[in-house]
């Protein structure tokens, strides 16, 4: 955890309106909506003074993004509990404690709940720097990491703000993407992302793009998994981020068969159910098309990548 100050993310705001206006946001039209309030967090708290900014691990060495191409990928941070739930419900124990040593104050929690930019937050607060794959890293422990925020009324002595960038001429993130939607370093084209094509976009997905998906049915790891920093990664605590889906589940004979019922059963309490019924059914045929391309077990593009000595 880290803490900064409330005030506007000026620098930050001026690069969020340039990636706006490349359209790199693709459908999710949210953001260029609530532009004006994401570098402001008081836009959601006026009282706030400072952010305590939490970043918390859901890394587990025994989940692998290698599956074979008979089955469906899953991100791994989709696999367990819905990560809003779990964070706000610790969020709200530290801020009853943090009110019990500090009883005028008031706090209010963020996770996803308003368009905060959490990253920079994360940045300015001291926990890490933004990678060329646009992920926080933290130096010695990774990526794989949900972020939440408190936002104070009290002010509260601050971190210092990170300043270094430790990817250095590193690009495996980007060389790894299999649709190169990171063609700029430190800057994601949505509208060519695995993640965002499988969870956020609507209808049909371009057929160049389709065939490049590989297996992945919700999410994708490929830019984390290849990153150096994560050799450090370690295994979570947090029982609730294990994966409630069995692996069997997700063989593809299985998933092209699956009525609406049984996949808000499979999935309720999950990120997967984000995606809806009909954008995981879609994903489910892109993947099977794409099985007939690759060989059960075969090596992907980032596999290649991750293989060669850091």
């Amino acid at each position: 955890m880290g803490i900064c100050d409330a005030e506007p993310l000026t620098v930050e705001e001026n690069h969020l309106s340039t990636w706006l206006n490349w359209g790199y946001q693709g459908s999710m039209e949210w953001m260029a909506r609530t532009k004006s309030q994401r570098g402001k967090p008081a836009s959601y708290f006026p009282e706030a003074k400072s952010i305590i900014v939490v970043a918390h691990n859901y890394f587990r060495s025994d989940e692998s993004i290698y599956v074979p191409t008979n089955r469906g990928n899953i991100s791994i941070y989709a696999r367990g509990r819905d990560y809003h739930k779990v964070l706000k419900k610790k969020l709200g124990e530290l801020l009853e404690y943090i009110q019990k040593l500090l009883p005028e104050s008031k706090g209010r929690i963020c996770v996803d709940s308003f368009p905060i930019m959490e990253k920079p937050v994360a940045v300015k607060a001291g926990i890490g720097w933004i990678g060329k794959h646009t992920n926080l890293i933290m130096k010695g422990k990774g990526s794989y990491f949900f972020l939440g925020e408190i936002l104070m009324s009290e002010k509260l002595p601050p971190d210092d703000t990170l300043t270094e960038d430790y990817c250095g001429s590193c690009d495996r993130c980007q060389q790894a993407c299999p649709t190169n939607a990171l063609n700029q370093p430190y800057v994601l084209d949505s509208n060519r992302c695995i993640s965002y094509l499988t969870i956020e976009h609507d209808g049909d997905i371009a057929p160049e793009l389709q065939e490049k998906i590989g297996n992945w049915i919700f999410g994708c790891d490929i830019c984390q998994e290849v990153c150096p920093w994560n050799r450090f990664s370690q295994d979570t605590q947090e029982t609730d981020y294990a994966s409630r889906i069995q692996d069997d589940f997700l063989d593809l004979e299985n998933l092209k068969r699956l009525t609406k019922d049984e996949f808000t059963d499979a999935f309720a309490g999950t990120p997967v159910m984000r995606a809806g019924y009909d954008n995981f059914m879609r994903n489910v045929a892109i993947t099977i098309r794409n099985r007939g391309e690759e060989r059960v077990g075969s090596k992907t593009q980032s596999q290649n990548v991750r293989s060669n000595e850091y």
